[in-house]
This record gives C-alpha cells, sequence and structure tokens, in this order.
C-alpha cells in the first residue's frame, strides 16, 4: 500500500504502544486520556500504514471516547 520501510512503520506501532501503556501509570484521568488520545493518533496512521481497517476503527473510536470524555469532564480532575 505504502512504500515504507517496515522497521519505520514497526516504530509507530511499538510507540503507540508505549504510549498507550505509559499513560496507564500516570495519575490523573486527564493526563491518562492526553496521553491515550496520542498513542491513537499514532495506532491511527499505523493501522493505515498496514492497511488494517480494524486498528484503525478501533483507535478513531478511542480518540473520538476520550475527546467526549474530556470536553464533558471541564477542567476537573480525577
Amino acid at each position: 500500500m505504502f512504500n515504507i520501510d517496515p522497521a519505520i512503520i514497526e516504530i509507530f506501532g511499538v510507540s503507540a504502544g508505549l504510549l498507550v501503556l505509559i499513560s496507564f501509570l500516570m495519575k490523573g484521568e486527564r493526563k491518562i486520556r492526553y496521553i491515550n488520545i496520542i498513542g491513537s493518533l499514532i495506532f491511527i496512521i499505523y493501522g493505515v500504514l498496514i492497511g488494517s481497517l480494524s486498528v484503525t476503527l478501533l483507535n478513531v473510536g478511542l480518540t473520538l471516547v476520550h475527546i467526549v470524555k474530556l470536553s464533558r469532564k471541564g477542567e476537573t480532575e480525577v
């Protein structure tokens, strides 16, 4: 699909996974959600690069959920 070095594509996947993992080690719902959004966005890129509709759609959904939850939460942090 894309003419990109497979090692570069794998870096996207590993980076996204590490960001999501790191976010769960953090305190504060807002921080967790922001880091998860970044990880999900990178996973979307990864999903597109590997041609995986399931990875792409899941992470689009997760990103939207995090954005909605953050917008409803306001400035309150758990």
